[in-house]
C-alpha cells in the first residue's frame, strides 16, 4: 500500500507540478533578445522573444545546462501542418538521419500537440535545465511536456543554431542582446 501511495504521489508531481512550473518559467526569466520572422522579407509572421533566467553568454544559449523560453507572437494565422512542415525542413537540414531517428518520438509528440494559430496568438517553447523538461504552450495553456535534453537542444536549434536556422536574420537577432 505504501508503494502504491508513493507511486501516486510521483505521478501527481510529474503530471501536474512539473508542467505547471514549466509554464511559469518565462515569468521568472529575463528578456535577453528579440526579433521577428518574415515571409518573403516583408510579411511579418511573428515576433520572437528569447528569455533566460539570468545573463548567459549567447554562445551558451543552446546548452542543455541553460533554461530558456522562446515566445512567438503571431501576426498571421497558420495551420499545424504549416508549422510542422517548417520545423521538419529545418531539422532535416541541421541533423543527420540517425540523429533525427533518435529524436523522432519526441518531435512527433510535439508536432501532434500543435494547434492552429490566429493573429494575436502566442506559442511559448520552454526548457527547464534542472528537470530537462521541454514544454510547448499556446496562449499560456500547456499542450505538451517532453523529457529530453537532446530534443530540447535540437528543437530550439531551429531558431537559435548558427547552423542553417529557420532564418539567419532572426537567428542573428536572437543571439544579439535585447539592450543593444
Amino acid at each position: 500500500m505504501q508503494r502504491y501511495k508513493l507511486f501516486l504521489a510521483v505521478i501527481t508531481i510529474a503530471l501536474f507540478v512539473l508542467p505547471a512550473a514549466a509554464i511559469g518559467l518565462v515569468d521568472s526569466m529575463t528578456l535577453v533578445a528579440k526579433g521577428n520572422a518574415r515571409y518573403m522579407g516583408f510579411i511579418k509572421v511573428y515576433d520572437a522573444h528569447l528569455y533566460v533566467p539570468e545573463k548567459v553568454d549567447h554562445d551558451r544559449i543552446l546548452s542543455t545546462e541553460v533554461s530558456k523560453c522562446l515566445k512567438l507572437d503571431y501576426d498571421v494565422g497558420l495551420k499545424p501542418k504549416d508549422l510542422i512542415k517548417g520545423a521538419n525542413i529545418v531539422l532535416e537540414r541541421q541533423h543527420t538521419e540517425e540523429h533525427l531517428e533518435r529524436l523522432k518520438p519526441y518531435v512527433e509528440e510535439l508536432h501532434n500537440a500543435y494547434r492552429a494559430v490566429d493573429k494575436g496568438d502566442s506559442y511559448t517553447l520552454c526548457y527547464d535545465a534542472e528537470s530537462e523538461l521541454t514544454t510547448l504552450s499556446l496562449n499560456a495553456e500547456q499542450l505538451v511536456a517532453i523529457q529530453s535534453d537532446e530534443f530540447s537542444s535540437a528543437y530550439f536549434g531551429i531558431w537559435l543554431s548558427p547552423d542553417k536556422p529557420l532564418s539567419s536574420a532572426l537567428q542573428k537577432q536572437l543571439v544579439t542582446p535585447a539592450n543593444k
